[in-house]
């Protein structure tokens, strides 16, 4: 099954991806100094955790919900990137996985009808 530019299963890639991603920076390259090393962990990992199931098995609502998860961390990643230039790299790499994960995605729209009038 194809997304709007990429295969599905690539979805599933880049939400493991993201999770490590998130683990690489707020655990090992730059812990909040602010938050604490454990919350700021917390809050970057759990919401990436919780539909990770129904992502990785591709279910519509799962990708649905992925994605709204997503564009908090895409926000994020963005906000970091503009106006932090030692996590700018990082940054450009969630900017980038978030935008593969929604290229991703199924294309909307009704299925076609085959000849023995299934779907």
């Amino acid at each position: 099954m194809t997304g709007l530019l990429l295969p599905v299963a690539v979805a599933r890639w880049t939400w493991l991806a993201l999770i490590v991603l998130q683990l690489v920076w707020f655990g090992w390259l730059y812990p909040a100094a602010i938050l604490g090393y454990w919350p700021a962990l917390v809050i970057a990992t759990v919401p990436l955790l919780l539909p990770a199931p129904w992502v990785l098995a591709l279910k519509p609502n799962g990708l649905v919900i992925g994605g709204t998860v997503l564009l908090l961390h895409f926000s994020f990643a963005v906000g970091e990137a503009w106006a932090n230039p030692t996590v700018r790299v990082i940054a450009w790499v969630q900017i980038v996985l978030v935008v593969l994960y929604f290229l991703a995605l199924p294309r909307p729209g009704r299925r076609r009808k085959t000849s023995d009038g299934a779907q």
